[in-house]
């Protein structure tokens, strides 16, 4: 089902950027702008929406990559992502360039403070089955959802880099013990030079290098220097085995590689060059921009920042977020419905996601975008890609505070925290500071008596 059907709202991470066929190419160039909320259709009548999904780059939790696609957009199509890309986007050199299919995340996720999603560390760990490449990606994921890229081992890789690593430490045995020694590399580079040396005339240099060749080496520096040359494959091994280095392709001719990608190759790809946040980044992000807001840190403490901090956003469990099943029931629910819900059993109810939702957090977004010119805009969508919405409306905020308060010690806490006073309160205790006409006129007759008195 096209996420057009349920979506009416600015088409941020929502999916209802509807437009024709004919004007595809010019509205994907122009993905760092907000769509309108009108509604088109192609040729056939089809109706064609953007949404944004996030990709994952390594099997690395800190490389969860936006890309914007429509409802045309299959799960075979990103096979182009990493025909494109001039990068590695494989785990490590002991993988395929290529993945072999995709899953999504079906982990329900973290919740922000104003209804956003973010992905988990575990993320990776509750997956669906290989989904078909010429299934429609919108039909499987909610709006910013994460897919995952399926990888395969590539053992060929691994046995011969295993078996170069094994001969390499097999030339440095020590002399004493080994079947065949000085065979390690580093003699055969000194007779290389000595060889060099040779033929350039410098017969002294040719003398002394093979000299020191002969010269008997103590055990003991002989196991020395071989437990050095144990350390530097075991660093080598974990530098290719965690890709710390990881070319795009381990062995490869010149030029057989493209590193260069144009513009209309990415607009096609729909990358936005946004990454999402881990839950760590949103927290510190969260506090400076707050901080920074309220204008300072007395303010933001003065107006329970601080307080909000301490229990920001909420883990949600089995059954909630993208752990939401995509089915009609809970695509049509309303927010009104999950308010009640919110109201009626706040100590079981499940934060199911609905279209509705995203169309809130679209409208929200729109509303906070409405006067900003091109770049001030394309910063708002790039925060709200990575970090989310710093605001939310009414029934966002009773929804949110009723399920972080499913937790019994959350609920305690944040009970047993300092609140801050209501502008009411805080005119009254200023009111009352202030001196009553009594007691000026007290201390002005107090003042006149003491000054006579001086003057006496």
């Amino acid at each position: 089902m096209s996420s057009t059907n349920h979506n009416p709202s600015s088409g941020i991470s929502s999916g209802v950027h509807v437009l024709n066929n004919n004007d595809l190419n010019a509205a994907q160039s122009k993905i760092e702008e907000i769509a309108d909320d009108d509604v088109a259709t192609d040729a056939n009548g089809e109706e064609i929406a953007f949404l944004d999904v996030y990709v994952r780059f390594n099997s690395d939790s800190e490389r969860d990559y936006c890309f914007q696609i429509n409802t045309k957009t299959t799960f075979g199509d990103l096979f182009k992502i990493f025909k494109t890309l001039p990068i590695a986007l494989r785990p490590s050199v002991f993988y395929h360039s290529q993945p072999i299919g995709f899953q999504k995340s079906t982990a329900p996720g973290y919740m922000t403070e104003d209804g956003n999603f973010l992905f988990e560390d575990d993320a990776a760990k509750q997956v669906s089955t290989i989904i078909p490449n010429e299934e429609l990606i919108n039909v499987h994921v909610w709006p910013g959802q994460l897919i995952l890229p399926v990888w395969k081992f590539d053992y060929f890789t691994w046995y011969f880099i295993l078996g170069l690593l094994a001969v390499w430490l097999y030339t440095d045995l020590p002399d004493f013990i080994s079947p065949t020694p000085g065979i390690c590399l580093t003699n055969w580079a000194t007779k290389f030079m000595a060889y060099v040396a040779k033929s350039t005339g410098f017969v002294n240099v040719e003398r002394a290098l093979l000299k020191d060749l002969e010269d008997p080496v103590d055990i003991l520096l002989q196991c020395f220097f071989f437990t050095i040359h144990i350390v530097k494959v075991v660093v080598i091994f974990l530098f290719l085995y965690t890709g710390a280095f990881n070319p795009m392709k381990l062995f490869r001719l010149p030029g057989s590689v493209k590193l260069n990608v144009s513009q209309d190759e990415l607009v096609e790809l729909g990358w936005t060059g946004t990454r999402k946040a881990t839950i760590d980044e949103y927290k510190d992000f969260y506090r400076e921009t707050k901080i920074k807001e309220h204008g300072g840190m007395v303010p933001a403490h003065q107006k329970g920042l601080f307080n909000t901090i301490r229990h920001l956003g909420v883990h949600l469990k089995q059954g909630e977020g993208y752990n939401t099943p995509l089915t009609k029931e809970y695509m049509e629910k309303t927010m009104r419905q999950l308010e009640k819900e919110a109201k009626e059993n706040p100590k079981d109810f499940k934060l199911h996601l609905n279209y509705e939702w995203f169309a809130g957090l679209g409208h929200t977004f729109a509303k906070f975008a409405e006067g900003l010119d091109t770049k001030q805009t394309a910063d708002l969508i790039k925060q709200f890609r990575r970090y989310g919405l710093f605001y939310s409306d009414s029934i966002f905020s009773g929804i949110i505070s009723a399920r972080k308060h499913q937790d019994p010690q959350i609920a305690q806490d944040i009970a047993d925290l300092p609140q801050p006073k209501k502008k009411e309160e805080q005119e009254e205790e200023e009111k009352a500071k202030e001196p009553t006409e009594a007691q000026i006129k007290e201390t002005i007759d107090a003042a006149i008596k003491k000054t006579k008195e001086e003057l006496n």
